[in-house]
């Protein structure tokens, strides 16, 4: 394990345990994409669809059975919201700028990935999430689309949707991890 991995890690953990938790819709007005949930599934973050959970036997009495995804932090690096231990960060994958995360017990992430450029701005227990560069939501079926962030060097692919990532404040985490 490379010691910024480690480092990573040791972050999620703190950042994690002092979290706000929160959930996020998109806005963008007059789009099929307007007030829908961020999702987490298959190790991205997307528009339609439910969230990919996974909850271990062993924690299975206290694990929340949700099918919502939601966030932690968002001061700079942005996190899951999960129980697992050692927390699961968001990324930019460096290549196209897909919004991903890390497997759960791992800080493990591509080469040039980015980790920081998050904003939140929260008014009362309502508030809104911002990437430096933007978000972009890209369509990949009838229904969903990909949530990308917009960065130098990296080109989301298709035919994609600006938009504002509205936030509600959340007491706990809505997952033990996602998958």
């Amino acid at each position: 394990m490379k010691f910024t991995s480690t480092l990573a890690a040791a972050a999620g953990v703190v950042a994690t345990a002092q979290a706000q938790y929160f959930s996020v819709i998109s806005a963008r007005s007059a789009s099929p994409i307007h007030l829908r949930p961020l999702q987490a599934r298959n190790y991205g973050i997307w528009i339609g669809g439910e969230a990919a959970t996974y909850c271990p036997e062993v924690a299975a009495p206290s694990c929340p059975n949700t099918t919502y995804t939601n966030f932690a932090g968002g001061e700079g690096s942005l996190f899951m919201g999960t129980e697992v231990p050692g927390g699961q960060e968001v990324y930019i994958d460096p290549e196209a700028g897909a919004l991903s995360y890390t497997r759960p017990h791992s800080a493990a992430m591509p080469e040039g990935a980015i980790r920081t450029g998050w904003s939140l701005d929260f008014l009362s227990s309502y508030g809104t999430l911002a990437y430096e560069g933007g978000l972009v939501a890209c369509n990949q079926t009838a229904d969903e689309y990909q949530v990308y962030a917009v960065t130098n060097g990296t080109s989301p692919p298709g035919d994609c949707l600006g938009f504002d990532a509205l936030t509600s404040n959340q007491t706990k985490p809505a997952a033990w991890e996602y998958i």
